[in-house]
């Protein structure tokens, strides 16, 4: 039998699916509290279409990056670049500072990936998400098989999840970023499908390059 909450759960998702990945927005904002929704980018290579419908449907709202202490400074470049054109209110956070340090001094990343990851990623995000009920968040199904059957709303921890362009496929995404002329992290170019940190992001298709030959596809963000 189901509970009321998987009951509510089924039925976001009947009411979100025939809806535009904007239209999936802006209903979203006008029926949930603003100050109860989270928003987090990594200014990747597939970040600007989530970026963009932000601007449109609540242009003020902040948008954090949890910057790791290891991104590439395309990245870096990207979201200046990106911040000016669509006049987004970003916010960057990241782990203490003592904790980072030991990640550098220790290079956890060669040992310990998933430590490394939880340290400068995970846990500077769960603390964004503490007072939150929605978390919105750029991922699309054709980028790795751990997301081929994410629905647009997924219960994670005390939250739920959000999904927007989930069913997106790779000719929408390249249409979207054609067509509004949206800028895209120079490391695309470079042939990076998808870009994380330095230390474990090599070329590659979609996700591909990322953790490469380290059996590891997430950084548990989204896990």
């Amino acid at each position: 039998m189901k509970s009321s909450k998987q009951e509510n759960l089924v039925r976001l998702n009947e009411r979100y699916h025939p809806l535009s990945p904007l239209e999936r927005m802006e209903r979203l904002f006008s029926e949930f509290d603003h100050d109860r929704i989270l928003m987090t980018s990594s200014f990747g290579t597939t970040s600007a279409i989530l970026l963009d419908m932000i601007s449109k449907v609540a242009p003020n709202h902040p948008v954090y990056l949890v910057n790791t202490g290891y991104l590439f400074e395309e990245t870096l470049q990207y979201k200046e670049e990106i911040k000016q054109k669509l006049r987004l209110n970003i916010v960057e956070v990241g782990a203490q500072e003592n904790k980072h340090r030991f990640t550098q001094d220790n290079q956890t990343w060669k040992y310990q990936n998933d430590l490394c990851c939880f340290i400068n990623k995970v846990d500077p995000t769960d603390q964004l998400k503490k007072g939150k009920d929605i978390w919105i968040s750029g991922l699309l199904r054709f980028q790795n098989a751990n997301r081929q059957h994410l629905r647009i709303f997924e219960p994670r921890d005390e939250l739920l999840k959000f999904h927007p362009i989930i069913d997106m496929t790779p000719e929408e995404v390249s249409l979207y970023h054609t067509i509004y002329e949206l800028p895209q992290n120079k490391l695309y170019y470079q042939g990076y499908g998808s870009v994380g940190c330095t230390h474990c992001t090599e070329k590659g298709d979609q996700r591909e390059g990322r953790w490469l030959n380290q059996g590891k596809t997430e950084c548990g963000l989204h896990l």
